[in-house]
C-alpha cells in the first residue's frame, strides 16, 4: 500500500511538473513553483534563498531537497503554518552562517514542519539546521553533517534569529554511518539566538543536538525519538530550562548524551552547560544502552532539579577519566534531583545521590525551586 501511494505521488509530481510556474526573477538562486499533489496546490521552495522571504500564510508550502537561507537573508514563517517536506528527497532546512530564521508561533498557533505523506514515519526528512558563528573545540569552523553548511567562529553572541512554538516531526534522516540529521541541529549557534518552546517528535536520530556554541534553550520537548532526546558535544556552553523527554516503544537511546570531544576529552572550550528543571522518562524495553543521562568524553556541566526515571540500564552514568575528574573537582554535578525507578540509578557517580547546590544564575526563572512540572507543554505539543 505504501509503495502504491509513493508511486502515485511521484506520478502526480511528474504530471504537474510541466505546469509549474516559474519564479518571477530567473536570476534568483532559489525557485518557487506551484505543484499540485492529490488535488492540493503547494508552493514548492527549493535552492538557496538569497533574499528576505516570508512564507505567505495563505498558501501551502513544500520544502524540496536541501533548502538553505543565505548569509544576510531572513526567512520568516508565521504562527499557525504547517510547512511540508518532500520525503522522496533528502529534504532539510538549513540556516547558513549570517542567515536568520524568524519562526514565531504561539501556544494556540504553533508552527509545524512535517513530511508530505499520508503515513509519515521516522526519518522522512532532515529537520532544521542552524549554523552560527560561536566557538567550537574542533577548530575554528566545521562542516555540518549531510553537507548542511559551515559553522563555528569566534562570536559567542551571534544571532541566528528566533524559534518559538515550533514543532519538527518525523525528521532525523540517516545518510550514513555517523552522518545523520536531527530534529533540530544547533551548530555553533550563539546566545543572541532566541529558542523557546520547541518540540522534536518521532525522529530517526537525536531530537535536539548541540555542536558547540552558546545558544540557550528554554521549554524543549523531545519525545519518541529513536536515538538521544538531547545531545551535546564539541564545546556547547549554553543554558537550558524546562526540558522534557519521553522515550517510546520503537527505540530510544539516552535521555541526554553529553560529550566534550571524543578525539581529545580535554579540548577547550569545554562543553559546560547549566540546566534546570529537566524531566527524562524512559521506557524499560530491555535495551542495554538505555540510559537517562550519559555524561562522558570530558564534558563539564551543572544540572539542577532533574527527574530521571524508567530507564532500563542506568539513571545517570559517568564515563572516561576526564569526565570523572570534573566530578571530583565540582565542575560536573547533578543537584537537587530525583533519580529513581531505573535499572541502576547511579553508575560511577554516587556523589550525585542527594547532592545539593544553589542555582544563582539570574537567567533562570524563579520557578526553578518548584521542581520539573510540565504544565507549560499543554496546547502546542504533540503527544
Amino acid at each position: 500500500m505504501k509503495r502504491t501511494l509513493f508511486a502515485l505521488m511521484s506520478s502526480i509530481l511528474l504530471l504537474t511538473s510541466s505546469c509549474e510556474k516559474d519564479p518571477i526573477d530567473q536570476n534568483k538562486s532559489y525557485k518557487i513553483s506551484e505543484v499540485t499533489i492529490e488535488g492540493v496546490t503547494y508552493n514548492k521552495l527549493e535552492g538557496i534563498v538569497s533574499e528576505n522571504l516570508t512564507l505567505d500564510p495563505s498558501k501551502k508550502w513544500l520544502l524540496s531537497g536541501g533548502v538553505f537561507v543565505d548569509n544576510g537573508v531572513t526567512l520568516t514563517i508565521d504562527g499557525g503554518q504547517t510547512v511540508y517536506a518532500d520525503p522522496e528527497l533528502t529534504t532539510f532546512l538549513s540556516i547558513k552562517q549570517g542567515g536568520k530564521i524568524i519562526a514565531e508561533g504561539t501556544q494556540n498557533n504553533p508552527i509545524v514542519l512535517t513530511p508530505l505523506k499520508s503515513d509519515p514515519t521516522y526519518g522522512d526528512w532532515g529537520g532544521i539546521i542552524i549554523n552560527g558563528k560561536a566557538k567550537l573545540n574542533t577548530g575554528l569552523t566545521a562542516e555540518g553533517e549531510g553537507g548542511t553548511g559551515i559553522y563555528g567562529g569566534d562570536d559567542d553572541e551571534d544571532n541566528s534569529g528566533i524559534l518559538r512554538f515550533i514543532r519538527v516531526e518525523y525528521a532525523g534522516k540517516v545518510l550514513g554511518t555517523d552522518n545523520e540529521l536531527n530534529g533540530f541541529s544547533f551548530n555553533g549557534v550563539g546566545s543572541g539566538t532566541v529558542v523557546e518552546y520547541i518540540q522534536a517528535y518521532k525522529g530517526a536520530d537525536d531530537g535536539i543536538e548541540f555542536f558547540g556554541g552558546t545558544v540557550n534553550v528554554r521549554y524543549a520537548v523531545s519525545n519518541y525519538n529513536q536515538d538521544d532526546a538531547f545531545d551535546w558535544t564539541h564545546g556547547w556552553r549554553g543554558k537550558g530550562q524546562y526540558w522534557y523527554c519521553q522515550q517510546g516503544p520503537d527505540g530510544g537511546d539516552r535521555g541526554i548524551e553529553a560529550d566534550n570531544n571524543g578525539d581529545d576529552n580535554n579540548l577547550q572550550p569545554y562543553s559546560n552547560p547549566t540546566l534546570a528543571n529537566i524531566t527524562l522518562n524512559g521506557v524499560d524495553d530491555g535495551d542495554a544502552s538505555n540510559e537517562g543521562m550519559r555524561l562522558r568524553e570530558g564534558t563539564k556541566g551543572k544540572i539542577y532539579m532533574a527527574v530521571v526515571s524508567g530507564f532500563a540500564k542506568y539513571g545517570i552514568r559517568v564515563t572516561e577519566q576526564a569526565t570523572l575528574d570534573h566530578v571530583t573537582n565540582g565542575e560536573l554535578f547533578v543537584a537537587n534531583s530525583t533519580i529513581s525507578g531505573n535499572g541502576t540509578n547511579f553508575k560511577d557517580c554516587s556523589s550525585f545521590d542527594g547532592y545539593t547546590s544553589t542555582l544563582t544564575d539570574n537567567w533562570f526563572y524563579p520557578e526553578t525551586q518548584a521542581g520539573s512540572g510540565t504544565q507549560w507543554m499543554n496546547g502546542w505539543t504533540r503527544q
